[in-house]
């Protein structure tokens, strides 16, 4: 059985035993198809009330990780059927090349038919933002207000392009980037592209294009995500010499 330590001693016991047991489930401690321990013996193990542990139960199943019933326990989710974009937040993304790539892979689709169709909708007061939020980002020299903006710059063309669902999605990745840091940073790393790429998207919308901005901003960001896989990817370790054979008979 896995050995659950107890909790340090927190202001809010319920945000730390979701963080947890959170953890312990999408590191594998907590196989999908199996089963948390018992109520009493989980709380008791972790150091807090049945009460406290039942409210992050709830969370936690709120983002699709278990499903508690009747009689059966709380069983553990498999995370691509029931999971939600939530748990991308708190994925260690530098170990899941494989979860990043497919993070980018939604990012370029959103943001690619973002700007399609914001080409049709979007009015000339929100022209005139992107515009002034390109300019800015040109003249910003704090990393962490620049990483800002570039989010802030993708919402407001979501909002040129009046798709109410594609907000909603948008609210579940902006997470993503608050919580990886390293990620946000290296999509931006590269200042000129990044610089060169806010004016376009303003170009693109006044083109009225939205077929052809489709087709540019994926192509773009190809090129940008690339290079942010490349950046983040773990460094290889270097192969070991073959040990030389000792002299002597065969």
């Amino acid at each position: 059985m896995t050995h659950i330590a107890p909790l340090p001693r927190v202001a809010r016991p319920v945000d730390a035993v979701v963080e947890r047991l959170r953890a312990d489930i999408l590191e594998g401690e907590f196989p999908s198809g199996g089963h948390l321990p018992p109520e009493r013996q989980l709380s008791a193990a972790l150091g807090v009330s049945r009460l406290t542990l039942r409210a992050a139960l709830a969370t936690l199943e709120a983002e699709g990780l278990v499903k508690a019933r009747q009689g059966e326990g709380v069983r553990v989710l498999d995370l691509a059927q029931h999971g939600t974009l939530a748990v991308l937040a708190h994925m260690d993304l530098s170990t899941r090349p494989e979860v990043l790539r497919s993070f980018l892979e939604l990012r370029r689709a959103v943001a690619a038919d973002a700007v399609a169709l914001a080409c049709e909708r979007a009015s000339e007061k929100d022209l005139e933002a992107l515009s002034r939020m390109a300019a800015e980002q040109a003249q910003e020299q704090d990393l962490a207000r620049y990483v800002a903006r570039d989010v802030a710059f993708a919402r407001a063309v979501l909002v040129a392009s009046e798709s109410f669902a594609a907000l909603l999605l948008f609210n579940a990745l902006a997470p993503v980037y608050e919580s990886h840091p390293q990620l946000a940073r290296a999509l931006v790393s590269d200042r000129e592209r990044s610089l060169a790429g806010y004016f376009l998207t303003v170009e693109l919308l006044r083109a009225r294009d939205g077929a052809a901005a489709r087709t540019v901003v994926r192509e773009a960001l190809e090129h940008v995500d690339a290079a942010a896989m490349a950046a983040l990817a773990p460094p290889r370790k270097p192969k070991s010499k073959p040990k030389p054979r000792p002299k002597g008979k065969r």
